[in-house]
Parts: C-alpha cells; sequence; structure tokens
C-alpha cells in the first residue's frame, strides 16, 4: 500500500498560514518555524497512522467520517481517503469547532449567561 498525501482545503491552508503569522508577530520567526514544524510532524503520523485521530462518529454519534487531531493548541479536521488525508478545516482551541461545523451547542446556559454568548 502506498502511503497516504496530506492534502489541505483552501480554508484550513489559510488558517494555517494565518496562525503561523501570528505567531510570528507575536512571538518570532523562530517559534513560528517550530509550529510548523511540530504541526508538520504531527499530520505525517498520520499518513502511517489515519484512525490515530479522534473519530467524530463514535465521540460525538455524529453522521460522517471526520476524524480530529489537536496539536499545538489547534485542532485539524480530516477525512481518510484511499490514498490521501484531506484536511478539511483547522480551528483553534479556544474555538468551538462543534458550533461552528454542525451547529451543535456544547457550553451550559450557565456558562453562555455568564459570558454574554
Amino acid at each position: 500500500m502506498t502511503q497516504r498525501k496530506i492534502i489541505y482545503s483552501e480554508i484550513a491552508l489559510t488558517k494555517r498560514k494565518a496562525i503561523k503569522r501570528d505567531i510570528k508577530e507575536k512571538y518570532g520567526q523562530e517559534r513560528a518555524d517550530k509550529f510548523s514544524e511540530n504541526i508538520s510532524k504531527a499530520l505525517a503520523k498520520l499518513k502511517k497512522f489515519p484512525e490515530s485521530g479522534i473519530s467524530l462518529r463514535k465521540t460525538y454519534q455524529l453522521d460522517c467520517d471526520y476524524y480530529i487531531l489537536f496539536a499545538e493548541h489547534n485542532y485539524f479536521v480530516y477525512r481518510i481517503t484511499d490514498n490521501a488525508i484531506l484536511i478539511l478545516q483547522v480551528f483553534n482551541e479556544k474555538e468551538d469547532f462543534l458550533y461552528h461545523m454542525f451547529g451543535i451547542v456544547t457550553l451550559s446556559q450557565d456558562t453562555i449567561d455568564y459570558w454574554k454568548e
């Protein structure tokens, strides 16, 4: 079996580049390069072990074939095909990816009231 390729959607690639740019502005080039290196290593592991991420079907009982990989304070949402790992979306750990992708509210009403969200 040939090794799968990592393929980014346009939005995922744009967000990854924006995160790296923000890190560079806040913390410098060295930290931005380390971020990029760590992300590349984490995603490269998916080539051999594509199901090592968290299955949204199994964990959240969603009718989809998406997985998430958490790396460098970000969630990488991906799908597995016969010859590729498709990186569909990237969310910062502070973002509610379930709400953004599926409209599922994961916050309690008390939390929403407290933060006035």
